[in-house]
C-alpha cells in the first residue's frame, strides 16, 4: 500500500517537473524574442535619430541661407531708399531753380513793361517789309536770316516774327523766334531778348536752340550786370544739356 502511494507521488513529481521545464522553455523564447525586438527598436530608434539629425542640419542650413538672403535683400532696399530719396532731393533743387528763373523771368517781363508804358517806346519800322520769294516756311525763314546778315535788324525782327506766326509748328519757327531774341541782343535791349529766349526754352523745349537760348540769356544778364541770374541760367544750361558746345562755353566762362 505504501509502496503504491510513493509511486503515484513520484510519478506526479516527474510529470510536475516536465510541466515546469516546458514553460521555462517557453519562457525563454519570449524573452530571446523580446531582446530581438528591443534590439530592432534600439538600432531604428538609433536610425531614425540619426536622419532627424540630418534633416535638422538641413534645415539650419536653409535658415542660414535666408537669413542671409533677407539681409541682402534688406541692404538692396536701404539702398533703392537712400537713392530715391536722393533723387528727389535733386528734382525739388531742379524744381526750385527752375521757379526762381521763372519768377525772375517774369519779374524782368514787368520792369519791362513798366520801362515801354514809362518812355512810350515801340521799334520803329525801318524800311519795307521784305517780301519772301516762296510761301514755304524754310524760304520765309531764309528770307528774314538774309535781311537780318545785311544788318536791317528791324526788318529782319519782323520777317523773323512772320515765320513763327505762318509757321508756328514748323522746323523753323523755334529758329526764327531765337533770332528775333538775337535783333534784341544786338541793339543792347537785353531785358527784351531775354524774355524772346525764354519763348524759346518754353515753346519749344525739344528744339535745337534751347541750349543758345539758355546761353543768350545768361550773357544777356551779365551784360545787365546781374551776374547772379547769368550764373542761375547757365548753371540750368549745363545741367540739362552737359553735352552741348553751348554748355562748354558756359563752363570755360564762369568755370562751371
Amino acid at each position: 500500500m505504501k509502496f503504491k502511494l510513493l509511486s503515484c507521488l513520484l510519478g506526479l513529481l516527474i510529470l510536475s517537473g516536465c510541466a515546469l521545464q516546458k514553460d521555462y522553455i517557453a519562457l525563454q523564447g519570449r524573452i530571446t524574442l523580446l531582446e530581438d525586438e528591443l534590439l530592432k527598436s534600439q538600432s531604428v530608434s538609433k536610425e531614425l535619430k540619426q536622419n532627424a539629425t540630418k534633416k535638422g542640419a538641413r534645415l539650419d542650413n536653409r535658415f542660414d541661407l535666408l537669413e542671409e538672403e533677407i539681409h541682402r535683400l534688406r541692404g538692396t532696399l536701404e539702398e533703392s531708399n537712400h537713392l530715391a530719396g536722393k533723387q528727389s532731393k535733386e528734382r525739388e533743387a531742379m524744381m526750385r531753380a527752375t521757379d526762381e528763373i521763372k519768377a525772375r523771368i517774369a519779374d524782368l517781363s514787368k520792369r519791362l513793361a513798366n520801362l515801354e508804358s514809362y518812355t512810350g517806346y515801340e521799334a520803329s519800322p525801318s524800311q519795307k517789309e521784305p517780301q519772301p520769294v516762296a510761301s514755304t516756311a524754310q524760304a520765309s525763314y531764309n528770307a528774314a536770316k538774309k535781311i537780318f546778315d545785311a544788318g536791317d535788324l528791324d526788318a529782319a525782327r519782323r520777317a523773323f516774327e512772320k515765320v513763327v506766326k505762318k509757321h508756328p509748328k514748323s522746323d523753323m519757327a523755334d529758329n526764327a523766334q531765337f533770332w528775333i531774341g538775337e535783333v534784341y541782343y544786338k541793339q543792347k535791349w537785353y531785358q527784351k531778348a531775354i524774355l524772346e529766349y525764354q519763348k524759346v526754352i518754353e515753346e519749344y523745349p525739344k528744339g535745337n536752340k534751347v541750349p543758345a537760348a539758355y546761353l543768350k540769356q545768361g550773357l544777356a544778364f551779365q551784360s545787365l550786370g546781374e551776374k547772379d541770374n547769368a550764373i542761375l541760367i547757365l548753371n540750368e544750361l549745363v545741367r540739362k544739356f552737359p553735352d552741348s558746345a553751348e554748355a562748354s562755353i558756359a563752363r570755360k566762362k564762369y568755370d562751371l
